[in-house]
């Protein structure tokens, strides 16, 4: 869009405002007309940015947050005595791998994995069963298992874009404004072999921020996004230690996390 904006205020609209030029004037200086759009393209820009970059920041954090409460489930339900806590762990397991091989695909369409909330509601069946057990472990496990829910709430939510439409509209605006007024009414002395690679330089800047804020505020879609490793490397850690804990016991899912009916 913005590289046709170009040709058309080089090859359309500057041959027609040119005839109404009136005494010796020439046109208008570049400069005359980009400084208050420039202004409002930056300052609408810094903001639309800032606010991408905290969501991208703030899903990044919360896999990772995600993640250590899953492996701290783990290892303090270990604690629980005559190997009570021994559903937790494999369901701590299941989860883990269920999200890598599940959630994070579906967080492209913006849904939930069933999978992964089959075992969410596999902590809410087994917790209650361990309440009377020591009361710090019982409590630590209480307030992973808050933490890790959260974590993938705020996770799911930060899938889908939240910039305003009408600011990311304006900033489309000025940014086709700035192309537009930059190939249109730039001094007519200039030359079109000056003109329009400047003008497809100004179009290919501010588009490409444009492009970048999209990006970042889809986190887990498109070339920047964030990965799955931590979760993955959880997986990997927990699904070790419980097979050298219960040596012999399978899990209640297969290798992706998907239930065993």
């Amino acid at each position: 869009m913005v590289i046709a904006l170009v040709l058309i205020g080089v090859f359309l609209v500057r041959p027609r405002v040119s005839k109404h030029y009136k005494g010796d004037f020439q046109g208008i200086k570049v400069e005359a007309i980009l400084a208050p759009i420039i202004t409002l393209t930056v300052f609408l820009g810094a903001i639309v940015i800032a606010q991408s970059t905290q969501t991208f920041q703030r899903a990044n954090q919360q896999s990772n947050v995600e993640a250590g409460a899953v492996e701290q489930m783990y290892k303090n339900a270990a604690l629980l005595p005559d190997g009570r806590g021994e559903p937790l762990q494999a369901a701590s397991v299941c989860y883990a791998r269920a999200v890598v091989a599940f959630d994070w695909p579906a967080m492209r369409s913006l849904k939930s994995a069933p999978q992964v909330d089959a075992w969410e509601q596999t902590f809410d069946h087994e917790i209650p069963k361990i309440l009377d057990g020591p009361s710090p472990v019982v409590g630590q496990l209480v307030g992973l298992n808050r933490l890790q829910t959260e974590a993938r709430n705020s996770r799911n939510y930060d899938a889908a874009p939240h910039l305003p439409l009408l600011t990311l509209i304006l900033m489309i605006g000025a940014v086709l404004c700035v192309v537009l007024a930059v190939s249109s009414f730039a001094v007519p002395d200039m030359s079109r072999r000056i003109l329009i690679p400047l003008a497809m330089i100004f179009a290919l800047l501010l588009g490409s921020t444009v492009f970048l804020v999209e990006q970042l505020e889809e986190p887990f879609t498109g070339i920047l996004r964030v990965n799955s490793e931590s979760m993955a490397n959880t997986a990997t850690k927990i699904g070790l230690a419980y097979e050298a804990d219960y040596p012999g016991e399978s899990l209640p899912c297969d290798s992706r996390g998907a239930p065993k009916s």
